[in-house]
């Protein structure tokens, strides 16, 4: 009898020890920091979309999305407003954790990092997903939807992409080009059919905004839906393994 008690007792530890641990369900979980092109909007505020909001779509139950992106947040502000900090907090060994910065770090401001700023901030985050035994993944800021006159898509974020590259380089961190990516998928749309990836609402489309809107930088369902697909075949082309098992079909 007093064996069977104490085989109890380890079981009942073990099992409380693995579910403070977060590893009972088995899940795998991807861990999402960046501004209101990732974040999962509300609703009932605004009617955009991340490509966070919709990721969990292109999985299997074997993966747990926990979005911690924030609209309007930079590096800097992610930072300062205990995001990261909080984010970390969720971190375990084995996580995958997706960061996209840039759109709001080039502004005056409380939100600008500079780009020698902003690139340390990324190796921060890199350095400490690390240390936690995660997996980072480093994502450069979507293409805001502008057309020359001759129907081409100008680079946009300035020197900022080209900071991440740069820090995936040097750190050796996966890296998904959603810039040249999402720039190619407005370029095979074309001027006008692009509208219908980001929020162009006629007047009186949606309650939320009646006079209607012209937003080139956030996106409508369909448009997270495309971007959250460059994401889900990056998993993919690159091998993030055990990830890449869970992929399935939207």
């Amino acid at each position: 009898m007093r064996y069977k008690i104490i085989i109890c007792f380890v079981s009942v530890f073990t099992a409380l020890t693995a579910a403070a641990d977060g590893d009972l369900d088995g899940k795998i979980r991807v861990l999402l920091a960046g501004d209101s092109t990732v974040q999962d909007a509300d609703h009932e505020r605004t009617p955009d979309w991340g490509w966070g909001q919709v990721l969990p779509r292109f999985f299997d139950d074997g993966v747990e999305v926990l979005n911690i992106a924030g609209a309007g947040r930079s590096t800097r502000t992610f930072i300062e407003e205990g995001r990261w900090d909080s984010l970390l907090s969720m971190t375990r060994a084995g996580d995958y954790v997706f960061i996209q910065f840039g759109h709001n770090d080039p502004k005056e401001g409380n939100k600008y990092a500079s780009p020698a700023d902003y690139r340390r901030n990324l190796e921060l985050f890199v350095d400490e997903v690390r240390e936690r035994g995660a997996n980072p993944v480093l994502v450069t800021p979507v293409t805001r939807r502008r057309f020359d006159d001759e129907g081409n898509v100008p680079f946009t974020h300035g020197v900022y992409p080209g900071v991440v590259r740069d820090v995936a380089e040097a750190k050796q961190v996966p890296l998904a080009d959603l810039k040249t990516k999402s720039r190619r998928i407005l370029m095979e749309h074309g001027v006008e059919d692009s509208k219908r990836i980001y929020l162009h609402l006629a007047p009186g489309e949606n309650p939320i905004r009646p006079d209607g809107l012209a937003d080139d930088t956030h996106f409508s369902e369909y448009g997270a839906m495309l971007m959250a697909g460059v994401i889900a075949d990056f998993i993919r082309t690159e091998g993030l393994s055990p990830l890449d098992a869970h992929l399935t079909e939207p």
